[in-house]
């Protein structure tokens, strides 16, 4: 491959090929130190990566107080590893009512059982009756009131070549419409 085209055509074509897309993202603590998670990717709309999440969680309040995020996924067939960085927003069921009920349908019955359940993160109880081997009820026609959609909108994508010899590595700003620079990996 002489000069890559768009990043988000390049992607689409890495992603079809790949089972699963579950990304790393990184987002900055309370403390200011770096904080991980894994996320599955949902959906991509343009330069707009779609991740759904319980907005109790940790990484939604640390998303509210520093929206700027970035997301890494490496892909074992293809050896590339793509970095997303930008700013996040969420979309909520009151703001965004199709978007999120798509989502929300998407999920199993177990997934969206966990958002009527404690939040994420608090400490376990050990359950009250055998009832907990049976997974609350979950409609499927409306999200639960915690779910939302995790908007990261990249500004910058970093395309590392693994399986290329050299390595090559490439940085694109926005949709990428414009030549990417190549870097020294």
């Amino acid at each position: 491959m002489s000069l890559p085209q768009r990043w988000t055509d390049w992607f689409e074509a890495t992603r079809k090929a790949a089972p699963h897309c579950f990304m790393q993202l990184a987002t900055v603590g309370d403390d200011g130190g770096a904080r991980c998670r894994t996320l599955s990717l949902r959906e991509r709309h343009g330069r707009a990566l779609w991740f759904t999440t319980d907005q109790r969680s940790e990484k939604a309040m640390q998303l509210e107080r520093q929206a700027s995020a970035e997301a890494c996924w490496y892909d074992l067939t293809s050896r590339i590893q793509w970095r997303f960085r930008g700013r996040v927003h969420f979309l909520t069921p009151q703001q965004h009512p199709e978007d999120t009920l798509r989502l929300w349908r998407l999920l199993d019955r177990e997934a969206r059982a966990r958002f009527c359940g404690p939040p994420p993160g608090s400490l376990w109880q050990p359950p009250k009756s055998d009832h907990f081997r049976y997974l609350p009820p979950t409609p499927e026609d409306h999200p639960a009131e915690d779910f939302s959609i995790l908007v990261l909108t990249a500004d910058q994508v970093d395309v590392l070549e693994l399986a290329e010899s050299p390595h090559r590595h490439w940085q694109y700003h926005g949709e990428g419409r414009a030549a990417p620079t190549r870097l020294v990996p």
